[in-house]
């Protein structure tokens, strides 16, 4: 038994085959799983002769949430490590998670520390915002923090340890996420079900943030729009109806004075932000946001 037998990577790629490439002598070592959401066959040309990796092509963008549980279904080991195409795979990190898992009682999801290319540390989740939450597990908290590591309310979906069977018992990632706050929504599912998040700051791992594809203007404006709605959706699950309209009706005024402003003093850019936040609004109260994805 070991990192290399019990654990599958999971990835989805999305024209991602030059990230996919520098990943390939680490793909290597691993079980893995690669769940195409492009149109392009350039990443089946580089993984079709490897006989550890396993192709699944979608023929169209089904989403981020969709296509990680399509791939965790289809593994055969005990452990799932969820990766980005963007991170930089580290199999030293993957075997201290690995290890850690085993070891910890009541855990849920591990996730590593990250870097960006510049090897500046890039925040998980808030301690902060543990409060309710900790107060599930809190008799547990102690042994993370004499290891050295740390309890937070989310970590980063882009790269996420956990065990085959919980990830399914909590019913994976929420499909209603096309893409962002996924990570957010399956923490807070692994804390309701009396189970932590821990970052472990030992294993490390390098996040080349934003370089999962090539995005061009206007899917930049799509990703823009497609956050807020999901943060919204995000809302809509765990807060009461009042406090996700009352909270909708802030952010609607507070955008259209910023995007008033900024046009009057000609700062085009920001008053296009501004606007594309409120239109984030009308799709997502309207339900027409499914026209976007």
């Amino acid at each position: 038994m070991s990192v290399y037998t019990d654990v599958t990577l999971v990835i989805v790629c999305f024209n991602s085959e030059n990230l996919i490439k520098k990943n390939l002598n680490e793909l290597k070592k691993f079980n893995a799983i690669l769940i195409d959401n492009s149109n392009s066959i350039k990443t089946f040309e580089l993984v079709k002769d490897l006989q550890n990796v396993t192709y699944l092509k979608t023929f169209k963008n089904i989403g981020y949430g969709k296509a990680n549980n399509i791939g965790v279904k289809k593994s055969n080991t005990p452990y799932i490590m969820i990766l980005n195409p963007d991170i930089l795979i580290n199999s030293k990190a993957i075997e201290i998670l690995y290890e850690k898992y085993s070891k910890y009682e009541n855990i849920g999801i591990l996730g590593p520390s990250l870097f960006d290319i510049n090897s500046n540390r890039r925040s998980n989740g808030s301690i902060s915002r543990l409060k309710n939450k900790m107060s599930k597990v809190s008799k547990y908290s102690e042994k993370y923090f004499a290891q050295g590591d740390t309890c937070y309310d989310y970590v980063i979906g882009c790269s996420i340890f956990i065990s085959k069977d919980l990830f399914l018992n909590i019913g994976g990632f929420d499909e209603n996420f096309f893409l962002y706050f996924e990570d957010n929504d399956i923490c807070d599912r692994i804390y309701q079900n009396n189970k932590c998040v821990i970052e472990v700051p030992s294993a490390k791992m390098t996040h080349m943030q934003g370089l999962s594809a090539s995005y061009n203007f206007l899917t930049n404006l799509k990703l823009s729009l497609i956050h807020k709605i999901s943060e919204y959706i995000y809302y809509s699950k765990y807060f009461s109806s009042l406090k996700l309209y009352s909270i909708i009706l802030k952010h609607f005024f507070d955008y259209f004075q910023r995007c008033l402003v900024n046009l009057l003093l000609f700062r085009f850019k920001n008053s296009f932000k501004n606007m594309l936040r409120l239109i984030s609004i009308f799709l997502y109260l309207t339900k027409l946001y499914k026209i976007i994805y």
